[in-house]
Parts: structure tokens; C-alpha cells; sequence
């Protein structure tokens, strides 16, 4: 068994591996973690973004529609926590279990006027992504979750492609 690109040997690291994915998905679900409210104005305070620890291997990112905010987890719980904005009306991101199938640190959008997309991670073919942009304090993008350009940066040094990006309504 691999997950996120960790060979698993043993029976025990798998059973481990297992149960904190289950777990995470299952506090997600139940909406325990509860993330700081996103900002309504960038003038009004500083965009918090909390590290736990140093990084061990990163098993997922979950996103949250609702709460704004992205979560990054490995197997020993979250390393990464910060504000988002997801796609406005109209451009809505769509709720999914996806993996990170591209990644570029210098990307320009093919789309939407050749915009600049730093530390851009690519999770559909069909142009969403996670990179570092602009944050409101509410969903305001073309369907691309923007996250705050030092957690973009950390986000994109940390991960590798195939790791599991869950977004949730």
C-alpha cells in the first residue's frame, strides 16, 4: 500500500496510515475541526495562518467551501492551516476528492487574461487549481482556491503530485 507516495511496508505503519485518513475524513464529516471565521475585509486584521509542527509527510489537504479555509494534514494530524477563496457565483468550485496532478511555481492562466498563478498545484484538466492570489474574505475567484502566498509557497514545497486534495461543501 502507498500513501502519498510512502511505500507502506508493514502492516502496522498500513493499519496506522488507515485509520488517521478514516479519522480526519470522519472529523471533517462531523465538522469538529473548526477553523477561525475567513476575513470580511483585508483591511480589518492580518490573515492568520497557523503551522502545528514541522511537516512529516503529508498525507491530504481538505478545503472547506463553507468555513473558507484549508487544512493540511499528515499522519499525525494538521501541519497546515490557512484562509481561502474558492470560486464565486457562478464559478462555484466543485465539492470532490481529487489529487494534485500538476504542479508549477510560475503559472499564468490560459483563461482568464494570462493571470498570475504562483505556486499553482492542478487538481482537474479543466482548470481548477490551488495557488497563491488574492483573499477577500469570500469566495471571489473563477473556481481556482487562492490561499495566502506564504501558505501557497509552504503548500507547494511540501507536497507532491498525487496528494489527496478533498474539498467540501
Amino acid at each position: 500500500m502507498i500513501i502519498a507516495g510512502l511505500p507502506l511496508r508493514n502492516r502496522s505503519m498500513r493499519r496506522a496510515a488507515t485509520a488517521a485518513v478514516a479519522g480526519l475524513a470522519t472529523i471533517t464529516i462531523a465538522g469538529i475541526i473548526a477553523p477561525a471565521d475567513a476575513r470580511k475585509s483585508p483591511d480589518k486584521k492580518p490573515i492568520e495562518i497557523l503551522q502545528s509542527r514541522p511537516a512529516g509527510p503529508p498525507v491530504m489537504a481538505i478545503v472547506s467551501l463553507r468555513d473558507q479555509r484549508v487544512t493540511v494534514y499528515d499522519a499525525d494530524g494538521w501541519i497546515m492551516r490557512a484562509p481561502v477563496s474558492s470560486g464565486r457565483k457562478g464559478y462555484e468550485t466543485p465539492a470532490g476528492i481529487y489529487s494534485v496532478i500538476q504542479k508549477e511555481a510560475e503559472h499564468y492562466s490560459n483563461l482568464y487574461d494570462d493571470a498570475s498563478m504562483p505556486f499553482m498545484q492542478r487538481i482537474t484538466w479543466s482548470g481548477i487549481a490551488l495557488h497563491a492570489g488574492a483573499l477577500p474574505g469570500y469566495p471571489a475567484s473563477h473556481g481556482c482556491i487562492r490561499m495566502p502566498e506564504f501558505m501557497a509557497e509552504n503548500f507547494f514545497k511540501t507536497v507532491s503530485t498525487g496528494t489527496p486534495v478533498t474539498i467540501t461543501n
